[in-house]
């Protein structure tokens, strides 16, 4: 019992306090890929099997998954404001009551998306392959971007994209309905 204790104790210590519980060290932050790999793919009824995290030096793509037999690969980030994310973490830390919130306007929210996927699909290392597709999943915690208005920033844009085939953003959870996933609009470059 009492190394159970410990080693809750380890996970809890290691926890972002701010924004979802994410976690700060290699070896929890594995666990919670996968865990944001599968809540997407479940949420956007993706049906697959032998989801796994490929482990660190592995990656690019971060997991690989089989979908209707075919071997597809899976890379996973955040989305988060960095400045107020840091500024917030920083205030717990120093044990101020202060939280720090950054309220998007569409035009912010796509540009960093924008910034953020072009890196993604134009990886320096990619590792295995060939993909018979290639997912790219955020994970975000920010207050200011739930299902609907992300929803309403994605309408009518598109992405276009060399690697990645499939794009969507994860939910932390929304009583009444789960862990909602929004389709990222991506077409292949021609």
């Amino acid at each position: 019992m009492d190394e159970e204790m410990d080693e809750l104790r380890k996970v809890v210590d290691q926890l972002r306090p701010f924004q979802g519980v994410r976690s700060t060290k290699r070896e929890y932050r594995e666990l919670d890929e996968l865990n944001d790999a599968r809540t997407v793919l479940d949420a956007a009824g993706i049906k697959f099997t032998n989801l796994r995290h490929r482990g660190e030096g592995k990656d690019p793509p971060d997991c690989d998954v089989e979908i209707n037999g075919k071997l597809c690969g899976i890379e996973l980030t955040e989305f988060a404001h960095q400045r107020k994310l840091a500024k917030s973490i920083k205030a717990i830390k120093l044990q101020r009551n202060e939280v720090f919130y950054h309220e998007w306007t569409r035009e912010e929210f796509l540009t960093q998306l924008e910034r953020q996927i072009a890196e993604k699909d134009n990886p320096t290392d990619l590792k295995d392959g060939p993909w018979d597709r290639y997912f790219l999943i955020f994970w975000t915690g920010e207050m200011h971007l739930g299902e609907d208005e992300l929803t309403e920033f994605l309408s009518g844009v598109q992405f276009e994209c060399s690697l990645i085939t499939d794009a969507f953003i994860g939910l932390d959870y929304h009583p009444g309905r789960g862990y909602p996933a929004v389709r990222i609009p991506v077409i292949r470059k021609s």
